[in-house]
């Protein structure tokens, strides 16, 4: 499980966002995100596309070594133009990830909401950050000072985030670019 981007709780559910707007993550969005990725990166067939936000999600849980979604995995994900949001359920967590963020989740009741917020940043000319800006738990924010040290944790389980459990790197080509936009993550060719 991803659980840098796995941290959220509410038990009214999502808020602020609108049903139809969440996406489910799937094991085949992994291969219609890395089909995508190569399509404009790799073999440059095309100057740019979109990948929807749960396509993308499973992709980036496949880079950090997180294969095979476990049956019953109802995690979904909102994407806007600022930030991508991943929740569910804390019931439904798979067991590796209640272990990795077992400080945080331990004391909620199973029905409670959890809820990721990630932002995209440039790392420099062949690079962008997928970074966990904040976490939520009923829709309020998990203070920095239980949020930090959980996050290095799973920094030490996960080698491809950084130490501080928070940033994700992904390589792009010289001069290429992602963006997020309402429902996914544009892709663009150098």
């Amino acid at each position: 499980m991803l659980p840098v981007f796995a941290l959220v709780v509410q038990l009214a559910g999502p808020i602020g966002v609108a049903d139809s707007a969440w996406q489910a993550i799937t094991d085949e969005g992994v291969l219609r995100a890395s089909a995508v990725v190569d399509s404009v990166y790799i073999d440059r067939l095309l100057p740019a596309a979109t990948v929807s936000g749960g396509d993308f999600t499973a992709y980036l849980m496949a880079r950090l070594g997180i294969h095979g979604l476990p049956p019953g995995f109802r995690y979904r994900v909102a994407v806007d133009s600022t930030q991508i949001r991943i929740g569910g359920r804390v019931s439904e967590l798979p067991a590796e990830a209640r272990a990795a963020l077992h400080p945080l989740v331990t004391w909620l009741a199973p029905e409670a909401w959890l809820e990721a917020q990630v932002e995209l940043l440039p790392a420099g000319r062949e690079a962008v950050r997928f970074r966990l800006r904040s976490a939520s738990v009923e829709g309020i924010p998990v203070p920095e000072a239980v949020l930090a040290p959980v996050l290095a944790g799973v920094g030490e389980q996960y080698p491809a985030l950084t130490r501080t459990g928070r940033d994700l790197l992904v390589q792009i080509p010289p001069g290429a670019a992602m963006r997020l936009v309402p429902g996914g993550v544009v892709l663009l060719g150098p």
